[in-house]
């Protein structure tokens, strides 16, 4: 990954700039700004004009601040770290106090590179990069500071730090890297186990607690419309929250009532009609969102950085409007998803055929659809087979007449 060198006014004006593309607020830049003077007022006190990771974090040890100034001022160092290592913008940061040991920074500098040059995406980066981070942390506290050191324990032992499994496959990957580039003389990705995750029931809710869901909703507010019209495009739609939050005024056809997308998950074109509850909605909060014809995108987050709306987003916003309307979701999903998986199982529900319920949620596979009906389980209870009346020492036993012993 490159690292940019910049005269500090320089790389200030950068990161402000870019800031102010995604639509911060001038209160916000104000704040940044200001924690930018201080920073560069400590690198004349250390006789350079040129920032590094290093006096970044030397900033941060020298500050005297409250918690939440502190906060504030590590948010900034982040944004300045992100620009010279040329990281694309990022609105969720990890936990900054988790950084790269500076002995494999080298290393996995020229992985992540190599990940950016395959194509990688910024979060799939982002993801193998804190993951890395973890899993070299662990390794240097093993008291291994030399890669080409590292074996079969370190590596076993640094997997059971690991409560989400998803972290394997990228542990799996830079293992193999280190491997292909020569610094471990035996590929020890081949001991890290594939872990395959159990398949598990849709989640789904029932029409009734649907209805509860958008009636809870506060159409009166702007984030009320907003929201009413996410949820019937995942609700009577069934779009994906990754569609939904890059859907564009250029995707919807008022007149004939079509939206035509091109899914982001599987890069299969959509055309799909519109039900008129959901025209309705979506025609109700395009009269409140100001910044629709400024960049295309229907959604947007409706605090700083007013951009494009994201999933998370989405996601918080169900999840307030599942408490909202007091439907229980213990031990199930209630996000975007749901409504998706709700739909189609209504559709296989009331006879709907696979290939139906298929085309309208964009599969390819027909076979994926069949994981629905699972869901349904009153009609599973029509397929169930009687069984056969009990006879002899188990009826007893069933009865309460015999005690059976187990030796």
């Amino acid at each position: 990954m490159r690292n940019t060198i910049l005269p500090f006014d320089e790389l200030m004006k950068a990161v402000l700039e870019q800031l102010k593309s995604q639509k911060y607020m001038d209160s916000t830049l104000t704040v940044y700004r200001r924690t930018y003077n201080r920073i560069h007022i400590f690198l004349n006190h250390h006789g350079t004009d040129i920032y590094t990771h290093e006096l970044g974090k030397a900033f941060l040890a020298d500050s005297n601040v409250s918690k939440s100034t502190f906060v504030a001022y590590a948010c900034a160092v982040r944004r300045l770290d992100d620009y010279i290592d040329g990281k694309p913008y990022r609105c969720h940061h990890g936990d900054y106090n988790e950084q790269i040991p500076l002995v494999f920074a080298g290393t996995l500098s020229g992985y992540l590179q190599e990940c950016i040059d395959n194509g990688n995406k910024p979060a799939a980066i982002c993801s193998k990069e804190r993951t890395c981070i973890s899993f070299l942390s662990f390794v240097e506290n093993a008291g291994c500071s030399d890669l080409s050191q590292l074996n079969t324990g370190i590596v076993s032992q640094a997997l059971l730090t690991f409560s989400n499994k998803d972290a394997y496959a990228r542990i799996r990957q830079f293992l193999n890297y280190l491997a292909e580039k020569g610094i471990l003389e035996v590929d020890l990705s081949r001991i890290v186990p594939h872990y395959k995750r159990g398949t598990a029931l849709p989640a789904t809710y029932t029409p009734d607690e649907i209805s509860r869901v958008e009636a809870s909703v506060d159409t009166n507010t702007t984030i009320g419309k907003r929201n009413l019209a996410i949820i019937r495009l995942a609700s009577r739609m069934g779009l994906r929250a990754g569609d939904i939050a890059k859907l564009k005024l250029s995707e919807i056809n008022f007149s004939t009532g079509y939206i035509s997308i091109t899914q982001e998950k599987t890069g299969i074109p959509l055309t799909l009609q519109m039900p008129c509850e959901v025209v309705n909605a979506i025609s109700m909060h395009l009269g409140n969102d100001k910044y629709s014809l400024e960049d295309g995108y229907v959604f947007h987050s409706l605090t700083a950085p007013y951009g494009r709306i994201t999933t998370n987003i989405i996601q918080h916003a169900l999840n307030e409007c599942f408490a909202a309307a007091n439907v229980n979701t213990a031990g199930k999903k209630h996000g975007p998803h749901a409504f998706r998986s709700s739909l189609a199982s209504s559709m296989v529900n009331d006879n709907a055929s696979y290939e139906v319920v298929r085309r309208i949620l964009g599969h390819s596979n027909p076979d994926v659809i069949k994981h629905y009906a699972k869901a349904d389980i009153e009609n599973l209870r029509m397929c169930s087979i009687d069984p056969p009346i009990p006879t002899g020492i188990f009826r007893d036993y069933l009865s309460g007449r015999e005690v059976v012993t187990h030796v």
